[in-house]
């Protein structure tokens, strides 16, 4: 088992704050259905599931994350010679964001729990895939806010 965690990740944008140019804005897993990029998207910086795709918006923000990768689950005989599943992994994610701390009237503070499920396929003894499923459930307010499902299949 191994962990991923990223503190105080924190950046700053000039520009007026009802200019949306000058805004960072987060939301959603990041991968789209069929996809050439990685997998765990939901690590990257502007990535916020649990939450609609660029809901969160604002002019500074700090982020950190803790996720949980649990051991590889390894399968023996699941396929065929020309298509298998070799293994499965899953990860527990959660991530705190605020954004405009600086400013107490547009602060705004999130924050998520998700889990990601990712299925390692090899097509033709030589093409590796990968198939994700994910969930993420958003919290603001104290209250849950929205949720979000996620299915990626990563070619090549």
């Amino acid at each position: 088992m191994d962990s991923y965690c990223v503190f105080n990740l924190r950046s700053i944008s000039t520009g007026d704050r009802d200019d949306p140019l000058a805004n960072f804005f987060f939301g959603g897993f990041g991968n789209n259905y069929v996809d050439d990029g990685d997998a765990k998207r939901y690590r990257e910086v502007l990535s916020m599931p649990g939450f609609e795709i660029d809901a969160i918006g604002g002019r500074t923000f700090a982020k950190s994350m803790l996720e949980w990768n649990l051991p590889p689950l390894r399968f023996e005989s699941v396929g065929t010679p020309g298509f298998y599943v070799p293994w499965a992994r899953s990860a527990l994610f959660a991530t705190a964001l605020s954004t405009d701390f600086e400013d107490g009237t547009v602060r705004d503070t999130v924050y998520n729990v998700g889990l990601q499920i990712d299925f390692e396929m090899h097509v033709m003894h030589r093409l590796p895939m990968m198939l994700s499923f994910g969930y993420a459930a958003g919290f603001a307010d104290g209250d849950r806010d929205d949720d979000e499902f996620m299915i990626s299949l990563k070619v090549l």
